[in-house]
């Protein structure tokens, strides 16, 4: 398989803002499609069963283990121009380009935390739990588990960074419905709303879970479709890119749950009618969701009050989100009166 680095050919002591999603905060979205335009993908060809060559797969962990932007001297052909292009379920980046050789240049700093972690010989899980309490975010956490850097030591492979990302959320929700065992049900429920880089978002808890539904609307002139993923249920709604969009936007959720010491029901309303979010993929749903949890909430203390909000928040009303699904049910809403006048 191909593994590699993403790295600019312009130096920048900024340039590490450019692979760290979590401080865009604020950032208006044509500025960070400019950020990763600057970003090729230098990279070789790995043996990712036996982890070889060995020098170029040490140079690799290096980069993912350094808290610090690294120096890198990269033999390489002609570069082709830097153009945007999507990498299916990634954040885009400039074009792909094989080199001949990757050699660290700068004196790296380590990470000492995830080094002592990446030594121990035991479960993956065990270790992305251990690294996501130290406060590393999801996107450091799968770069050094799709380096083969996290599990048992003789089970360690490089896998594809989509895969990681598969592997490091869907652990992260096994644990946090152990931690959230525990613990009591909100008692009432509340619902948060974002205007995400031109996505709406409508996050409503209810009493109950710990479990989280995600229902996308598309509403493109030439894709109008709407799609929807059940945790722990199938529906013949879900596809494989809603799927990927609802682990991001459950990512999210869970690290809410598990801030408030409180198990909910999750349902996330997410709204897309700018075509242009597109290449930036699940990324958008875990963002808009993370900030919706961090604007002002609305507690709602009667069911109907709750249902007659969520009909005049999303675009076509409740019952087009929700007709031929169990949503309302799962929100126990199904049997409450419909557009009451708000007293």
């Amino acid at each position: 398989m191909w593994a590699g680095v993403l790295a600019s050919t312009q130096a920048s002591e900024w340039l590490s803002i450019y692979d760290h999603p979590i401080a865009w905060n604020g950032i208006q979205k044509e500025a960070i499609l400019t950020m990763r335009e600057y970003l090729y993908r230098f990279v070789v060809p790995i043996d990712a069963r036996e982890m070889m060559p060995t020098d170029m797969v040490e140079t690799l962990q290096t980069v993912a283990m350094s808290v610090t932007p690294i120096a890198l001297d990269v033999e390489v052909g002609r570069l082709p121009p830097r153009t945007l292009q999507t990498n299916g379920g990634l954040l885009p980046s400039s074009p792909q380009v094989q080199v001949k050789s990757m050699k660290i240049v700068s004196d790296p700093e380590i990470s000492v935390v995830a080094e002592k972690i990446s030594q121990r010989d035991v479960p993956a899980s065990e270790s992305i739990w251990k690294l996501l309490d130290f406060e590393y975010s999801l996107d450091q956490v799968a770069r050094i588990m799709s380096l083969g850097l996290l599990g048992k030591l003789k089970r360690r492979r490089i896998i594809p960074l989509k895969a990681a990302y598969k592997v490091v959320i869907d652990s992260f929700i096994d644990r946090s419905i152990s931690e959230l065992m525990d613990k009591a049900e909100g008692s009432s429920s509340k619902l948060f709303i974002s205007d995400f880089l031109d996505d709406s978002f409508v996050v409503v808890m209810t009493p109950g879970g710990p479990s989280v539904d995600y229902v996308h609307l598309q509403d493109y002139e030439m894709d109008k479709k709407r799609t929807l993923s059940m945790e722990g249920e199938l529906n013949h709604m879900t596809d494989p890119k809603t799927i990927l969009y609802a682990d991001h936007a459950r990512f999210s959720s869970y690290t809410q749950m598990l801030n408030e010491h409180r198990n909910y029901h999750i349902t996330v309303f997410h709204y897309s009618n700018k075509t242009t979010n597109q290449i930036l993929g699940p990324w958008v749903a875990r963002a808009g969701v993370t900030e919706a949890f961090n604007n002002s909430s609305v507690h709602l203390e009667d069911p109907e009050v709750t249902k007659t909000i969520l009909d005049s928040l999303l675009y076509r009303g409740l019952e087009y989100w929700t007709k031929d699904t169990p949503i309302l049910n799962r929100m126990n809403l199904e049997n409450v009166a419909y557009g009451l006048a708000i007293k």
